[in-house]
């Protein structure tokens, strides 16, 4: 199990929204389900989709079961490097987490190696290129630039997402 936080609180120190809401009670009132949550993607079945597809690079969304990204400020997917990934540009702010394997990304021009359970952060607007042979989570805040209007990405017919 990997425990790997992503936040949108950031964003709230720009809209003035965030507020508190008390309870009476000692929990929050929460509603109990049984079977599977469809918040939950086991990596078995993401590994899958990913092996299935050939190519040096390929890239999977996490998206709720009506097409919509987890969440209106967060994205999420997962990546699957077996050479070198195409190098990259955007708007989007992203973190990568190694789940398996070992390569090297560029950022900016600086060159780091990475391996399983390292964790690296791509700013917005940098240059990025990854390499080796790794699948990778990540997270970013395309949802919400997409919602706003403000992603871009340095290849106008080609949006990572699409991919």
């Amino acid at each position: 199990m990997i425990w790997l936080d992503g936040l949108d609180l950031p964003q709230f120190q720009h809209f003035p929204v965030h507020f508190v809401e008390h309870y009476s009670q000692p929990r929050y009132p929460a509603i109990d389900t049984e079977g599977e949550s469809p918040l939950v993607w086991p990596w078995v079945e993401m590994k899958a989709r990913l092996d299935a597809i050939s190519g040096e690079w390929v890239r999977r969304e996490y998206r709720c079961e009506n097409g919509e990204p987890v969440s209106k400020v967060i994205g999420c997917s997962a990546e699957r490097v077996a050479g070198r990934a195409p190098e990259r540009q955007e708007t989007a702010s992203s973190v990568y987490h190694v789940i398996l394997g070992s390569g090297t990304v560029t950022i900016g021009g600086m060159r780091m190696k990475v391996k399983e359970g390292d964790t690296f952060c791509i700013p917005s607007w940098n240059v990025y290129g990854i390499e080796g042979k790794m699948y990778l989570y990540r997270f970013d805040d395309r949802p919400m630039l997409d919602k706003l209007g403000f992603y871009r990405n340095r290849d106008v017919f080609v949006h990572p997402y699409d991919q």
